[in-house]
């Protein structure tokens, strides 16, 4: 895994650490890359799913503030573009976490310290908490207005607009480095699996360029069926087991 993520690490310090640099000069695209490009992002976006799932994940979170990590595992639940679920089972088969993230609000849970933290859209009310990886990475990491692009042969850049953020994604089709940055906020991932499709053995970092948030996620198994549809309501408004 540190093989892996080693160049996630490294781009989400540098760009939430250094001063913003110049912006360079726009390189020239022919249309024939131009064109290979947009087929490449349609294609990657084509392999995300439509219907609502759920991952069993083991997740490792390390806290910035105390240098500690938590493991363990549980699942994730996610309607895409809609709203994503992860609960984390601890000892005794009791809930550790239990995150809910729609694209403008959060809810974020650890029963055992009666810690409880709600919010909107705004970076410092989720700073320190894995709620960017959910928002961005399970529900709609792709999405925006491809501004650029560039391609080779092994693969492709893009570079993307969703309201005031920017996203910076590097692929070969199933190796993913991205970097998401709004205002001052700055967030990456890197993701190894079968595209963006939901798959067993895909795996990645998450990493918050601010405090230093960071989460490994591995996918364990993908279930069969559906999330029942209540598990993406807000929490606090019925049953909303997964």
């Amino acid at each position: 895994m540190r093989a892996l993520i080693a160049p996630a690490a490294l781009a989400v310090a540098a760009l939430g650490c250094a001063p913003r640099p110049r912006p360079p000069e726009v390189p020239d695209v022919s249309q024939g890359e131009w064109s290979l490009s947009r087929e490449r992002l349609a294609e990657v976006r084509k392999e995300q799913p439509e219907r609502p799932y759920v991952e069993r994940v083991k997740i490792s979170i390390r806290d910035p503030r105390t240098n500690k990590a938590y493991e363990g595992r549980g699942a994730v639940a996610v309607s895409p573009e809609r709203a994503a679920r992860l609960i984390m089972i601890g000892p005794g088969g009791t809930t550790a976490l239990d995150v809910w993230v729609t694209p403008d609000r959060f809810r974020f849970v650890v029963p055992a310290i009666h810690f409880e933290r709600r919010g909107g859209t705004d970076p410092e009310e989720s700073r320190g908490l894995p709620i960017g990886m959910l928002r961005w990475w399970f529900l709609s990491p792709l999405s925006g207005r491809l501004l650029m692009a560039r391609s080779s042969k092994a693969e492709s850049a893009f570079l993307l607009r969703e309201g005031t953020a920017t996203v910076l994604v590097r692929t070969d089709g199933a190796h993913f480095l991205a970097v998401r940055r709004q205002g001052e906020n700055v967030e990456g991932i890197e993701w190894l699996g079968a595209g963006l499709a939901p798959a067993a053995g895909a795996r990645g970092r998450y990493m918050e360029g601010k405090l230093g948030l960071q989460v490994d996620v591995l996918v364990e198994d993908v279930m069969d069926r559906e999330p029942d549809p209540a598990a993406f309501l807000d929490p606090d408004k019925g049953d909303t087991s997964l």
